[in-house]
C-alpha cells in the first residue's frame, strides 16, 4: 500500500482565514492578508496589481517591480492569477516561489481578493447614503412646488364654495390636483423590474399623455435586456431625470453594445441636476458617466448570466 502525505491543513483553511480578514477590514487588509499568504505559503513575494496601479506586496518588494526580474526565482517561478470582481476583471495576484502543490490554494485564495475587491469602499457607501438623501430632498421640493400648491389651490376652491362660490371650479381643482398627484407617484415608482426597454416605453407613453413629446428610442433589445437591474433602474432615472421636467426638450435614448459594456446615449432634455451625484452612482455599478452640453453617456459593465456573447 503506498502511503501518501496528509493534506496541509493550515494550507486548506487559509483561504478562509484570509476571508475573513477582508470581510473585517475590506481593501485596508489586502497587505495584512498578503503577508499571511507569504508567511503561510512560504513564498518568496505576493503581489496585487488592479486598476492600473500596485495594491498590496508582501515579501520581496523587489518583485513588484516586473522589469527588475532579471533572475528567475531559485524556488520557483512567477505564477500569475487573474482577479474577477462584479464579473470583470480586476487586477493580477503574482506569487513567486510557490510550488505545484499550491495552485488550487492560490486559486481559491484570488477568487477570495476578488470578491474583496468588488465590496464597495466605505467612502463610497458614504456617498451613496448622501446621494439617497439628496434625491429625498429634491423630491420634497419637487411635490412642494407641483401637487402641494394644486392642493392649496384646490382648497381655497373648496373654501370659496362653501361660502357660496362655484361647486364646479372646486370640483375642477380637486380634479386638477388629483392628476397631478397621480402623475407623480407613477414617476417615483421603480418601472425597471421588466426591463430597460419596456420602462423606457412606459415612460415615452406617459410623456405624450401628459401633452410633452414621447422618447425617441433607438435601443439594442438583446443589450438593453442583458443589463442588471440596478443598471437598468440606473439607466431609466437618468432619462426620466432630463426627460420628465417641464417644458424639458425632446429627448433621444440609443442603447448599443461595446465589448463588455452597454452603452446609453441620451441626447436633449433639460441639464442633468447634480451630475456629481450620478457619477457616485454609476461608480458604484462599475461604470462610468460623461456630461457634456446636450448629451449623456453612460457605461456599464453586461450582466454575464444575461449577455450573450
Amino acid at each position: 500500500m503506498v502511503r501518501t502525505a496528509p493534506p496541509d491543513v493550515t494550507a486548506l483553511v487559509l483561504p478562509g482565514r484570509i476571508a475573513e480578514l477582508l470581510a473585517d477590514h475590506g481593501e485596508l487588509g489586502l497587505t495584512e492578508a498578503h503577508d499571511l499568504l507569504v508567511d503561510e505559503l512560504g513564498l518568496r513575494s505576493a503581489v496585487l496589481r488592479g486598476g492600473g496601479r500596485l495594491r498590496a506586496v508582501a515579501g520581496e518588494a523587489l518583485d513588484a517591480v516586473a522589469a527588475m526580474r532579471v533572475v528567475p526565482a531559485a524556488d520557483g517561478g512567477t505564477v500569475d492569477l487573474p482577479l474577477r470582481a462584479g464579473g470583470r476583471g480586476a487586477g493580477t495576484l503574482s506569487v513567486v516561489g510557490a510550488r505545484p502543490s499550491q495552485l488550487a490554494v492560490l486559486r481559491a485564495t484570488a477568487a477570495v481578493l476578488g470578491l474583496a475587491l468588488s465590496r464597495p469602499a466605505a467612502g463610497t457607501v458614504h456617498e451613496l447614503l448622501d446621494a439617497a438623501e439628496a434625491d429625498a430632498d429634491d423630491t420634497a421640493d419637487r411635490l412642494h412646488d407641483g401637487v402641494v400648491q394644486a392642493l392649496v389651490v384646490a382648497r381655497y376652491a373648496a373654501d370659496a364654495a362653501v361660502r357660496g362660490g362655484s361647486v364646479p371650479a372646486a370640483r375642477d381643482a380637486v380634479q386638477a390636483s388629483l392628476v397631478e398627484l397621480r402623475r407623480a407617484v407613477w414617476h417615483l415608482r421603480p418601472r425597471a423590474d421588466q426591463g430597460l426597454l419596456a420602462a423606457l416605453r412606459l415612460l415615452s407613453e406617459r410623456l405624450q399623455e401628459a401633452g410633452a413629446t414621447p422618447l425617441g428610442l433607438v435601443v439594442d433589445e438583446p443589450v438593453a435586456a442583458a443589463l442588471s437591474r440596478p443598471a437598468a433602474g440606473l439607466a431609466y432615472r437618468l432619462v426620466q431625470a432630463v426627460a420628465v421636467p417641464e417644458g424639458a426638450p425632446s429627448v433621444r435614448v440609443a442603447v448599443r453594445r461595446d465589448g463588455r459594456l452597454a452603452v446609453l446615449d441620451v441626447d436633449g432634455g433639460v441639464p442633468l441636476p447634480a451630475p456629481a451625484r450620478w457619477t457616485t452612482k454609476t461608480r458604484a455599478l462599475g461604470g462610468t458617466l460623461t456630461v457634456s452640453d446636450g448629451r449623456l453617456r453612460l457605461s456599464v459593465p453586461l450582466d454575464r448570466t444575461k449577455a450573450t456573447p
